[in-house]
């Protein structure tokens, strides 16, 4: 199901929990893509980072995101996340606001049990913010 959200970007730190909690919804069906074994590990599915609209937030699955050869920071994110609780760690969403010609936008990385952040983007091609 496709659903589109407006999310007012006024109050950062509001519009990122509202961001990471649509990746919570999303969450489940990622989770049993992996655990299912239905798509391979991120890093070893050839997938590569795809610059999505800076109004858009969409969050694909994993195996929507394999299907297309690539994701934006949200999606690749989801899909490490869903790897990494399956192997038992609980990552957390993470979100930047960088600012461009076009206004603010949000990046999605994430952060490790251990506090250190991985960002999938980057790893996956995108220049680092």
């Amino acid at each position: 199901m496709l659903c589109v959200l407006d999310i007012d970007t006024t109050d950062q730190k509001q519009a990122a929990k509202a961001v990471c909690a649509m990746l919570e919804v999303a969450m489940p069906r990622a989770r049993r893509e992996v655990a299912a074994k239905a798509v391979p590990e991120l890093y070893k599915s050839g997938v590569r980072y795809v610059s999505q609209s800076a109004k858009a937030c969409c969050f694909r699955q994993p195996s929507e995101v394999l299907a297309r050869n690539g994701g934006d920071c949200k999606q690749l994110v989801l899909w490490r996340i869903a790897e990494l609780r399956e192997a038992g760690e609980h990552a957390t969403p993470r979100v930047l606001w960088l600012t461009h010609k076009q206004g603010l936008q949000a990046h999605m990385q994430l952060r490790r049990e251990d506090g250190t952040v991985e960002d999938p983007s980057v790893e996956l091609g995108m220049v680092k913010p």
